[in-house]
């Protein structure tokens, strides 16, 4: 039996708390045999945490197992995940990244671990998200181009603007939204065996990932999978921090394409 760990971070979400509910409430009730919640709080000064948890411990089924990580300080998305990562189970053969403003789709776990079961240099994946319309999409995996740009495929298109939707295809990098990773891949591929650097912080995380991935003779792949609904920047909206972050993480990928280190 295939197990899996899914890492759900949290951030000062009191402003969005029902999205937030709705999304753990979401996780906890997967279609999948076999899997743990690793909650991960990025030391939130709002209250949110301990509604999650009371939330959580109120309504969990009694077969999912539920672990809390507790920062001291935001890591932000990287070291955030990088917490719940050493927190997930040992035994674990795949680990979802979700964010706390993201609906998932029953099935989609299921459905994508299935598929990745079938090809073991498949590292890392995710399905079509869907933004908060639950129409337009928000990706269909991530590109990278030599022109130095990096962004979602598909990005607030309809279905039917989108080629090859309907069919699985390689991509530069899973969106950190929510993404599946093997296990055994990360700890080959990336430093320290861990799938983020720290400094990275907020946006550049997954781009990295997924080049490391790549340049270490792995695979990255969007499947045709309907994943969730997210319901986007919800975590970001304090006024220049998002637009920092985005610069911030646009300047690094263009060095690093400078670089030629960008996947096949």
């Amino acid at each position: 039996m295939v197990k899996a760990s899914i890492i759900w971070l949290n951030y000062n979400s009191s402003n969005f708390i029902d999205i937030a509910l709705m999304s753990i409430d979401s996780v906890l009730n997967l279609d999948f045999d076999d899997y743990e919640v690793v909650v991960v709080d990025n030391a939130s000064s709002d209250g949110s945490f301990q509604r999650i948890k009371r939330y959580i411990d109120e309504r969990k089924p009694g077969s999912i197992k539920v672990k809390y990580v507790v920062s001291d300080v935001n890591r932000g998305y990287a070291g955030g995940m990088n917490l719940g990562w050493e927190a997930k189970d040992p035994e674990s053969k795949y680990v979802a990244f979700l964010n706390n403003d993201l609906i998932v789709e029953q099935q989609s776990l299921r459905r994508t671990i299935d598929f990745m079961e079938g090809d073991e240099t498949l590292a890392a994946a995710n399905g079509l998200i869907y933004m908060r319309d639950g129409k337009r999409i928000f990706s269909a995996g991530g590109f990278g181009s030599e022109h130095w740009s990096f962004g979602n495929i598909c990005y607030s298109a309809f279905e039917h603007e989108c080629p090859g939707i309907d069919k699985a295809h390689h991509v530069t990098y899973a969106v950190g939204t929510y993404a599946v990773v093997k296990v055994n891949a990360i700890s080959k591929a990336c430093p320290n065996g861990r799938p983020f650097i720290d400094e990275t912080f907020l946006y550049l995380d997954d781009n990295l990932l997924g080049l490391m991935l790549w340049n270490k003779g792995y695979k990255v792949a969007y499947i045709p999978v309907r994943a969730g609904i997210h319901f986007e920047g919800l975590s970001t909206k304090i006024p220049g921090v998002g637009l920092y972050y985005v610069n911030r993480a646009s300047t690094a990928c263009i060095n690093t394409l400078k670089n030629e280190i960008l996947c096949p």
